[in-house]
């Protein structure tokens, strides 16, 4: 299998470790997309990685083929979440704070700065293993032309306005991949407890109210934090509500 694209001359081509073999995505097109593609042609398997050339974001897709039910697979999204929040640690300046929002968002200073999506085939139900899950991940390294001054759309940043000027696509998606397997290695090793416990560690919401609109309906309360897969515990008046990760996650099909 070929690569998407050619390699933008100015970036040196990210150094992955050996488990991933890697495939660059040209301008204009999104890993996730690619990943999807690959997979459904008969090209893509296990320990894939598309990324993308993409100079004013960093972006990349894993593609995995779990051997348990898609309830439990689909923890490798708050995985990626960590490794994300973790990498960001490691190479960001010591005044950057990484939080996230339940439950894919990724936020840099309380502003999104990215997230993560998942890719599902279709017609798989939680209690059934998928054939194959494709995770993926996007920060905003520059904010996108036409958006104008920094700060002129508070919801929403990109890492270069959050004093990341060192930091580049090619560091960052070298790093997340990195981190990315450690923790599925952690996860493999010891479950999602030690998942659970570095998300939590950076809820953004946590005692704080929130509104999910979700597929089954809109539900609302107290996030007080997240149970042992990775459902969130909301608490309305006396009763406390567990949101399955999987009902609240729309995959990308």
């Amino acid at each position: 299998m070929s690569a998407t694209g050619p390699i933008q001359p100015s970036f040196g081509a990210p150094q992955f470790p050996p488990a991933f073999r890697s495939f660059a995505v040209v301008d204009g097109q999104e890993p996730m997309a690619a990943a999807v593609a690959a997979v459904a042609g008969g090209e893509g398997g296990a320990g894939d990685l598309f990324w993308s050339t993409d100079t004013d974001q960093a972006a990349a897709a894993f593609v995995l083929e779990p051997e348990v039910p898609l309830s439990r697979a689909i923890q490798m999204a708050p995985v990626l979440m960590v490794a994300i929040g973790d990498a960001l640690g490691a190479i960001g300046p010591p005044a950057l704070a990484i939080t996230f929002r339940w439950p894919l968002t990724v936020l840099a200073n309380g502003g999104a700065v990215g997230g993560v999506f998942v890719a599902v085939p279709d017609g798989v139900v939680p209690s059934q293993v998928p054939g194959t899950l494709i995770v993926g991940f996007n920060l905003a390294v520059e904010s996108a032309a036409g958006d104008g001054e920094p700060g002129h759309h508070p919801d929403s940043t990109a890492l270069h306005e959050e004093g990341c000027g060192d930091l580049d696509r090619t560091v960052l998606v070298e790093a997340v991949a990195r981190h990315f397997l450690a923790w599925i290695d952690s996860w493999l090793q010891d479950g999602f407890s030690t998942v659970r416990q570095s998300w939590m560690s950076r809820a953004y919401d946590l005692e704080r109210p929130v509104k999910l609109a979700l597929a089954g309906g809109n539900r609302a309360g107290t996030m007080i934090g997240l149970d042992e897969d990775g459902s969130l515990l909301l608490e309305a008046g006396r009763s406390i509500d567990a949101v399955p990760l999987v009902d609240a996650v729309e995959p990308c099909r």
